[in-house]
């Protein structure tokens, strides 16, 4: 597989507990809806510094767009890519080699190669994030592998 990055745009989490709302934001953006962090923290019934289930992602279906969240593999991660679909991917955060402590969190797979994924990670302010697929699979099988695509309604 070639290298595939789409220009998804990097928005930084607020707050600890916030990685599901800054995620929607970038893939929100990313089809072109607007966008508002505080609105989509409340419509994901986010607790302050504590976080949301993953599975609330479903509420965005309420903006008007199709919000598939399921368990999934590396071929899946690589079709959704391969038709400009990023992925909102949970993740273990202590098997991430840049990451310090081990924590849940969300992050949007925005490309990968065949030695890495590439990934907007909403905690740093810089992305993508280049980070080997070996230890992403690791962090991603850590949450049962579960993701998110967003595709308009």
């Amino acid at each position: 597989m070639s290298r595939l990055i789409l220009p998804v745009p990097h928005i930084q989490q607020r707050q600890q507990g916030d990685c599901l709302v800054a995620c929607a934001v970038m893939l929100l953006q990313y089809l072109g809806r607007p966008a508002d962090y505080k609105a989509l923290s409340k419509l994901l019934q986010v607790r302050p510094h504590i976080g949301t289930p993953a599975a609330n992602i479903r509420n965005l279906e309420t903006l008007g767009v199709t919000v598939i969240y399921t368990q999934g593999t590396w071929a899946d991660l690589e079709h959704h890519l391969a038709h400009n679909r990023p992925c909102l991917a949970l993740v273990q955060t202590g098997e991430l080699p840049y990451w310090q402590e081990r924590t849940e969190h969300a992050v949007v797979v925005v490309g990968l190669d065949e030695t890495f994924v590439y990934l907007n990670d909403p905690d740093f302010p810089d992305a993508p994030i280049q980070t080997p697929r070996n230890e992403f699979d690791l962090a991603w099988l850590e949450q049962d592998e579960h993701y998110a695509v967003l595709m308009p309604a």
